[in-house]
């Protein structure tokens, strides 16, 4: 993990969905170990991976304090969803922190700031400096894959690597609001920019 550094993861789920989370956790372990995603002949797209770990994001991540416990985890698209049905197909049936996870769809990010995460999936510039000012410093994990993303204030990068979907951290951003990130998901990061607070979750 690169710290301070600008850089250069309803009902039994269904066989290709349990698949796309395990792909999921193994690209989390072969970020750690530094090799690269073995080939599959039943690979999934590149936002069967980006939707796998926005469902893996949330059980990585925390609030301090503590806030008063919501009825559901809300995963929330932000736009134009890219991922279709798959982030619904992940979600079904899975809990964070012990509350069903439900996917939400809004056109304005201003809706989304009562999210857990926020996927902002627009590539214009000017649009989303406006969906992170309107979600400001409210506890609501922001994710995107635009160009610089992470220096127009969002919180997670998808970052592409040799076609393998990676990800970038910005701590700075996170350390705005009450969120706090398990260390686990920071050594996985491809880079982080900013430095861990005192408290980093374990």
């Amino acid at each position: 993990m690169k710290h301070g550094t600008r850089y250069s993861p309803a009902g039994p789920r269904s066989a290709p969905a349990r698949g796309i989370l395990r792909v999921a956790a193994f690209l989390l372990l072969c970020a750690t170990w530094g090799t690269a995603l073995l080939e599959s002949q039943a690979r999934p797209s590149e936002y069967d991976v980006k939707a796998a770990y926005l469902l893996n994001f949330g059980k990585f991540i925390r609030m301090s304090p503590r806030p008063p416990a919501r009825a559901h985890f809300d995963i929330c698209a932000i736009g134009t969803d890219p991922m279709g049905g798959a982030l619904d197909s992940l979600a079904a049936g899975e809990q964070v922190d012990g509350r069903p996870v439900r996917i939400r769809r809004m056109n304005e990010a201003i809706d989304a700031r009562s999210c857990d995460i926020a996927y902002l999936s627009t590539n214009d510039t000017g649009r989303l400096d406006s969906e992170l000012a309107a979600l400001g410093n409210v506890d609501v994990l922001t994710v995107g894959d635009a160009p610089n993303f992470l220096e127009h204030g969002g919180m997670i990068q998808f970052v592409m690597v040799a076609n393998h979907v990676r990800f970038s951290v910005n701590l700075n951003a996170v350390h705005r609001t009450h969120l706090v990130l398990s260390s686990e998901l920071l050594r996985v990061a491809l880079t982080v920019i900013g430095t861990a607070s005192g408290e980093v979750q374990r």
